[in-house]
């Protein structure tokens, strides 16, 4: 368990405080989003996310939305989404891995039995945006992908310019995110990735009111549900906005990194984590939205799902 010495926090340096307060577990009414037009509408297509201009003029992203515009500069650090893909039809999936995918408003109507034939075994489904967004499809997916046998999860865009970590996570919460030791259960997901060039890479923050935003928002989770939350990044994005801190340890790491040659291994991770929990490996793939795998077998799965931290 984190000591209570991360779990108290300055707020002040960073961009105001919320109230966590809502359910626990199980969606709730989801607030009316952007109702995408999703790049395929068949609910068995394995429909893509669009652009990052289009997610950026919604207000909508998606796990990994940011990534493709920084994989020139950093490599495989930060994961290239296209030559993930044209590698996922020749080199993937990770071979001996669950498998698995996480979705979005923008792929509409999963098929999770389809995709459950086809081998998913897990999935994270975007609740919220910052204090901004709710996914009208959610509450639809998440229950369509427990009645399918996925163990499934909700995860939240971090928006770190618009509203405080605590903020961020009662928006989750009020907005039908939660977790519940069912075993069939993900914790729930802080998706913390690059900022638009308006926002900046690291949304204007230091490093340090980063570090402090990040361990706002998962103190707010920890102390509503006794769970800490998993953390999707890539390596590259940790470095330049957290100092490449070592204070998550609690939190699992899904991991982005896409790497060249190699799909047995993402690669290095950031200092917080001794392995990863998570990795998501390519953009399109088998299953609709991004595909991703896990070190679990589906019984350590069910276990990890099912215990408190």
């Amino acid at each position: 368990m984190r000591t209570t010495r991360w779990r108290t926090i300055a707020v002040g340096t960073i961009l105001g405080v919320g109230a966590v307060t809502a359910m626990a577990s199980g969606p709730a009414a989801a607030v009316t989003g952007v109702d995408p037009t999703p790049t395929a509408t068949s609910s068995t297509s394995t429909a893509e996310d669009p652009s990052i201009a289009t997610m950026d003029q919604t207000g909508n992203h998606a796990m990994g939305a940011s990534i493709a515009a920084h994989a020139a500069s950093a490599g495989s650090a930060a994961g290239a989404r296209a030559q993930a893909t044209t590698q996922a039809a020749t080199g993937g999936p990770p071979p001996g891995r669950v498998q698995g995918m996480d979705v979005s408003a923008w792929q509409h109507d999963v098929d999770f039995r389809s995709a459950y034939a086809k081998g998913a075994r897990f999935a994270y489904i975007k609740v919220s945006e910052g204090v901004s967004y709710t996914s009208p499809y959610y509450p639809r997916q998440y229950n369509a992908s427990k009645n399918a046998g996925v163990i499934r999860g909700g995860y939240a865009y971090a928006q770190p310019s618009q509203a405080s970590g605590t903020a961020t996570a009662a928006y989750f919460f009020s907005h039908g995110g939660g977790w519940s030791n069912d075993g069939k259960t993900l914790p729930p997901l802080l998706d913390i990735e690059y900022g638009s060039a308006a926002q900046g890479t690291c949304y204007g923050l230091s490093q340090t009111a980063m570090v402090n935003w990040i361990l706002e928002y998962s103190t707010a989770v920890y102390d509503k549900v006794h769970r800490w939350p998993a953390i999707y990044t890539t390596t590259d994005w940790w470095k330049r906005c957290t100092g490449n801190s070592a204070k998550f340890p609690g939190n699992p790491l899904f991991v982005a990194l896409y790497p060249v040659n190699d799909f047995t291994t993402p690669g290095t991770v950031g200092a917080s984590w001794g392995r990863w929990t998570f990795w998501q490996w390519a953009s399109t793939g088998t299953f609709p939205g991004d595909q991703d795998v896990t070190v679990h077998s589906v019984a350590s799965l069910r276990v990890f799902a099912s215990r408190t931290d």
